[in-house]
């Protein structure tokens, strides 16, 4: 294939005893001329206008080895008119083996372009439509000066707009579309052991590492006696998914021991030959009463919640204490104080003495008669 730029010629096959299959397939109508590889990738390359543009995209795919060479055909084929063809891309693609014939695969290029059905010429990658509000009516643009719509050129009103994707060879959505579509057409034509699944292990719940692609220079390595790194980072990612399922193995088997010891406790629990209750006889439907209203049995009266003893409560109950005792103390002090002394105040000979007349002393009467 020859560059019409640069005038470089490529050899897009490194070799050519392993390709089983080249084809050319366009969409609808697109110019006869674009059978050509070389035409069809100089065109789209001369269409790009950008120095960063991507003229070109390529999907490869693996290919069942359950599939002879017919089979290969048709589900690339299938493939290539349902999804690629048939959204107005043109697209070469080439069948390849290996000498043993285990790793069969196809290489899909594709114009990153579509071809209008119309004219036959390279579609634009992008187009600007109207912006919509949630009423579907077209969005005005407002002056800020004024306030008002915007006046355009020959005294048009000026509209929001927006720039809408034309290419959905540029989305997730469409890539991702591809790969269950590309299983889906593998699966039509497999046996019913054999099955494609296009998701990945998260998202069918399936908790492995994957391994990723070797190639075909890291194999080689490895034939020779060398350490190809792609092939020894599969040979790691092997081994820790070994241990997951070991340790896996082992969480489930005492899962199991434990459920059979819970089970052999409850029996033990459980009273051997304790009579069931019969079962009594449903009653027969009886009419409908007026729920009388239950009596509520009477509570025992409840003791007040004990308060809570902190540290702080502890200590200014005894400063309490303390303070109550010693005012006590003062108290006494103070009252024996007051009192007056016998020995001092009191005057035998002063028949005036209230105690002497108390007494009957020296009164004639009943005294203690000294």
């Amino acid at each position: 294939m020859r560059d019409e730029r640069t005038g470089e010629a490529f050899n897009g096959f490194g070799r050519r005893e392993r390709v089983e299959h080249v084809c050319t397939m366009l969409p609808e109508g697109a110019p006869g001329e674009y059978l050509d590889p070389e035409r069809l990738f100089n065109a789209v390359e001369m269409a790009e206008k950008r120095s960063d543009a991507r003229p070109a995209k390529k999907i490869m795919v693996a290919l069942p080895r359950e599939f002879d060479a017919r089979e290969r055909f048709r589900a690339l084929e299938d493939f290539i008119s349902w999804n690629i063809t048939a959204n107005g891309y043109a697209c070469t693609y080439a069948i390849h083996t290996d000498k043993d014939g285990r790793n069969p695969h196809a290489h899909i290029l594709v114009a990153n372009r579509r071809i209008d059905p119309k004219t036959g010429r390279w579609a634009a990658k992008s187009r600007s439509e109207f912006a919509l509000d949630a009423n579907g009516r077209r969005i005005p643009v407002i002056d800020p000066d004024t306030g008002r719509q915007k006046i355009g050129a020959r005294n048009r009103k000026v509209w929001k707009r927006v720039n809408v994707s034309n290419n959905p060879l540029d989305s997730k959505e469409f890539l991702e579309r591809l790969r269950r579509e590309w299983a889906d057409s593998c699966n039509a034509l497999l046996p019913g052991y054999a099955v494609i699944d296009h998701r990945s292990f998260k998202a069918r719940g399936i908790e492995r590492i994957p391994t990723i692609h070797e190639g075909y220079a890291s194999r080689e390595m490895e034939k020779r006696g060398g350490r190809g790194d792609l092939c020894e980072e599969n040979r790691r990612i092997q081994a820790l998914n070994r241990l997951l399922d070991a340790l896996r193995a082992m969480i489930g088997r005492l899962s199991d021991q434990a459920q059979g010891i819970l089970t052999a406790v409850k029996r033990r629990q459980r009273p051997s030959g304790a009579p069931q209750a019969p079962s009594s006889p449903e009653p027969a439907e009886r009419p409908q009463e007026r729920p009388q209203a239950r009596e509520t049995p009477p509570q025992a009266p409840q003791e007040p919640p004990k308060p809570i003893r902190t540290k702080k409560a502890l200590t200014d109950r005894f400063k309490t204490r303390l303070d109550e005792r010693l005012a006590e103390n003062e108290r006494k002090q103070a009252e024996k104080q007051a009192e007056p002394d016998m020995e001092e105040t009191w005057d035998l000979s002063d028949p005036a003495d209230p105690l002497n007349i108390g007494m009957g002393w020296g009164t004639g009467g009943h005294g203690l008669g000294l």
